[in-house]
């Protein structure tokens, strides 16, 4: 199962589970992505009932190699997420949504390699950064921490007098 593809019509009646390690080799299809080095095992139980499909996609793991952003030393992210997903065959050509995935009769094949790589890019944190010891310390390396403070302090500009007479103006 190395290339995160289902075969639709091998699936039996009831939970059928799949699972995909997701390492460093995964990204390089996505050129324009940060993340570059993970492990991450990635779960995939397909409930197949009749013609209904339902799929619920588990990740878990570590996104190694990111960047502090306060200190810009290297970390290792935990990521956990899931979703769920209802899987529909047919022979129109309709949009997949969020919720709903399309699949056209003829292809009775799965690839989830996009929507496992959208899970992990989606639940990664808005800000990188070291977690805090027990006392609400930040562990994040303070001479770094120090040598950033230094050189982005903003100097403070003099204002120009002809343009202060419009921060006077109000607008309505």
């Amino acid at each position: 199962m190395n290339d995160f593809t289902i075969k639709l019509g091998s699936l039996t009646n009831g939970i059928n589970s799949f699972s995909f390690d997701i390492k460093d080799k995964f990204f390089e299809a996505f050129t324009l992505s940060d993340v570059e080095h993970a492990d991450i095992i990635a779960t995939a139980l397909l409930d197949k009932d009749g013609d209904k499909i339902g799929l619920k996609l588990t990740i878990d793991g570590k996104i190694n190699n990111q960047l502090c952003d306060i200190c810009t030393e290297e970390l290792s992210i935990d990521i956990t997420a899931e979703t769920n997903v209802v899987l529909k065959i047919t022979d129109e050509d309709l949009h997949s949504t969020d919720e709903i995935l399309y699949i056209k009769k003829s292809e009775n094949s799965l690839n989830l390699k996009q929507l496992i790589f959208e899970i992990i890019i989606l639940n990664l944190p808005n800000k990188r950064q070291h977690s805090f010891d027990e006392e609400g310390n930040s562990t994040c390396n303070q001479k770094m921490v120090d040598l950033v403070k230094k050189y982005t302090e903003a100097e403070e500009k003099s204002s120009d007098p002809r343009w202060d007479a419009l921060k006077d103006l109000k607008i309505k």
